[in-house]
């Protein structure tokens, strides 16, 4: 019984790195619960560009910050050239086209992801989405995740 009810109650890789994710995102965004969308991310916006916080279970256990910066964008040669450009400016994200979005990327091994390490990387992809996002659309077509609130508001 000893050592089948240990393996029982033992906690894979994955959940301890998602308790801890959940727990520092609850710190960072200042509420008492997060909750997981149908794929099991955290998602969030920011500006234009549509957010989320993702694990990956395969070992070694990977957390991911990532974002959308655009939608509905054509793979041209001329656009990877440009995806290229900004991935040599960029110190701690990668960015890509996939499936016709323009995707920023940063990732982390779970077991060295804190606080400060995940509020980086959340707003390094942030800020680089939103940088990019409005001119990836008006120079190669597609538009942004979503629509900026200030000029909704206005």
């Amino acid at each position: 019984m000893g050592a089948a009810t240990t393996k029982e109650y033992k906690l894979s890789d994955i959940d301890l790195a998602r308790s801890h994710v959940e727990r520092c995102l609850q710190d960072l965004w200042d509420v008492h619960h997060v909750q997981p969308d149908c794929d099991g991310d955290y998602p969030y916006r920011s500006g234009t560009a549509a957010c989320w916080i993702s694990l990956d279970a395969h070992e070694p256990p990977i957390v991911k910050a990532v974002a959308c910066a655009a939608v509905g964008v054509k793979k041209t040669s001329k656009l990877l050239g440009e995806l290229n450009e900004i991935n040599m400016r960029c110190r701690t994200a990668h960015v890509f086209w996939s499936g016709g979005s323009v995707i920023v990327e940063q990732s982390m091994l779970a077991h060295a992801v804190d606080r400060r390490a995940l509020a980086q990387a959340g707003q390094s992809v942030a800020g680089v989405a939103n940088d990019i996002g409005s001119m990836i659309a008006a120079v190669f077509g597609g538009q942004t995740p979503l629509q900026d609130l200030e000029d909704a508001a206005g």
